[in-house]
Parts: structure tokens; sequence; C-alpha cells
């Protein structure tokens, strides 16, 4: 469907009418029309090229930008900002009386509307950031953020799925890798979910590091991530997936309570899909084999102890 400001940021753009025909209305009621000579033409110029800015700015953010957060602070922050740049323009025409509370009109939106659009740069800021990353991992096509894991900058599952739906159409050999975080659900419950998110961050860093361009990494659950290695021939997938458990396993994560390094265990599993596959047999099959490998994990290691 194509995309129509109009309709999708009806709201903002009613908000906007609203704030400037507020601004003339004030004006107009409250003020009385100065003598020509009086009047500064180059004020006028001056403030009005600011106004007529502020209202461009507005309609390209609206056309250019999706409905989000990001797009409702800048909106609104110019808005307030045009409002009070309005009201100065009219000042050139009319005089107004001595009111401390038109004068608090005047004044205080600008620095508001200021604020606001800080906020809404700080966000976008954050916004570009996720992207960015994807964008380096060449998969440019993608702006949807409910598909990004906000705490690893990594797709989420869905997009996964997307993803070896196209590869099973292609001729090339394709794998699947399975990266499981042992005992994460302990760590969270002895360090706290803000250590455990940045524990997973470290992992999404060290995953990226350790694959290639074209592979497709992904956070799929809470403490499994999956590798979609497309055109990889069997050798290749194990050499990667042993990279990467290598690479974690010496990972030293220092916990900020304890300043102690704590070493991670993972399980990893790797399956093949072909033409024939489907997206969710593949991802079935491979969270089976996961599973099976978890257990026998800890068959062995009960085993050990005793």
């Amino acid at each position: 469907m194509r995309f129509n400001p109009f309709i999708s940021h009806r709201l903002l753009i009613n908000a906007i009418i609203a704030m400037f025909f507020s601004a003339v209305f004030l004006s107009s009621y409250l003020g009385v029309l100065k003598t020509y000579a009086s009047i500064q033409w180059l004020d006028i110029m001056g403030e009005g090229g600011i106004v007529l800015m502020t209202l461009v700015w507005i309609a390209t953010l609206l056309i250019s930008r999706p409905p989000s957060k990001v797009t409702t602070y800048l909106v609104i922050g110019v808005g307030l900002f045009m409002f009070s740049a309005t009201l100065d323009l009219f000042d050139e025409w009319l005089m107004h009386p001595a009111h401390q509370w038109l004068s608090w009109i005047e004044s205080l939106p600008a620095p508001l509307g200021m604020l606001l659009t800080s906020v809404g740069l700080y966000y976008w800021h954050q916004e570009q950031y996720v992207l960015n990353r994807q964008l380096r991992r060449r998969e440019a096509h993608l702006r949807e953020h409910d598909k990004v894991c906000s705490v690893t900058g990594l797709y989420k599952a869905q997009y996964l799925d997307s993803a070896i739906k196209e590869q099973l159409t292609s001729k090339q050999p394709l794998w699947l890798g399975a990266i499981d975080i042992r005992d994460f659900s302990h760590f969270n419950s002895e360090f706290g979910f803000s250590e455990g998110d940045r524990l997973l961050r470290e992992i999404s860093e060290l995953l990226l590091m350790n694959c290639r361009l074209s592979d497709v990494v992904c956070r799929y659950a809470g403490d499994c991530f999956m590798v979609l290695m497309p055109a990889t021939t069997e050798q290749q997938a194990k050499e990667l997936m042993a990279q990467i458990k290598g690479a974690l396993k010496h990972c030293a994560f220092k916990v900020e309570a304890s300043k102690k390094a704590k070493f991670q265990y993972v399980t990893t599993a790797l399956i093949q899909g072909n033409k024939h596959s489907s997206t969710g047999k593949l991802t079935s099959q491979l969270h089976s084999q996961l599973q099976q490998k978890k257990h026998q994990q800890k068959v062995a290691h009960r085993a050990h102890v005793c």
C-alpha cells in the first residue's frame, strides 16, 4: 500500500494547523494594526522566512517518515517553534497590550519546542544506529524496527523466517546454525536482567565479528541465537560454528557487581536446508537437535559429578 502522509499523520497535521491558526487568532484578536510608517519590512521578511522554513521542515518530516515516536517529537517540537515564530511575525504588524500571560505564550513554546526536537533527534540517532549496524551487513532493504531486537540490535525470529524462505528458493547450499547460552536464566537470577542484557549485547557483538557479511544473525529466543549461512558448504558451516563456539567459550564477561569474570558455555546445533525444506520444518528440526544435545550434556555432566 502506498504511503499517504495525510492519512498516516492526520493527528499531527491537525495539531500543526491548530498551532498556526491559534497564533494567528491570538495576534489578530488582541492586536491593533500599526501605522504603515512604523512597520519594519526587513524584520517581516526575516521572521516570515523563519515561519515558512519551519513549515517546510514539518512538511518534509511528514512526507519522509512513517508514524513513530521520533516523528511525533520532531514535528511537535518544530511546530511549537513555528508557533512562537508566527506570533513574532504578527507583532510586526500589530501592537499588543502589555499582558504578562501573552508574553509567556509568545516566549515559552520556542524553548519547549527546541527541547522536544532535541529529544526527537536523540531517538533518531538511536534509530539510525540500529539501522546502520544492519546496513553494514548488506541488508539495507530492511527499515522495519519491529523486526530488530532492541537489546542486541540483531534481527528477530520473524525476519530470519522470511530470510530462510527466500534462500530456500535458490539452488545454493544452505546451512542454519543455532547457539544456545547454557544456564542463562540462572545468570539473570543471580546478577539481574540489566547484566543479562549487557551479556547478550556482548555475545551479539562476538557473533557479528565471527560471521561473514553474507550471513544473517538473529536472536531467535531469549538465550538462543541462530545464524543463516547461504551458499555454504558443510565444511565451511562446521568451521564457522566451531569458531563461534570457541570465541564464546573464551569470552570473559566481567559482572559489574563482583568485577569477576564469568565464562559462558554454549550448545550448538547445525542443519542443512534445501529446496524441499520448509522454514517451519527446518527451524523445528534444528530446535529438536539443540534440545537433544542439551539433554545429552546434562546427562554427561551428572555422570561426571557422580
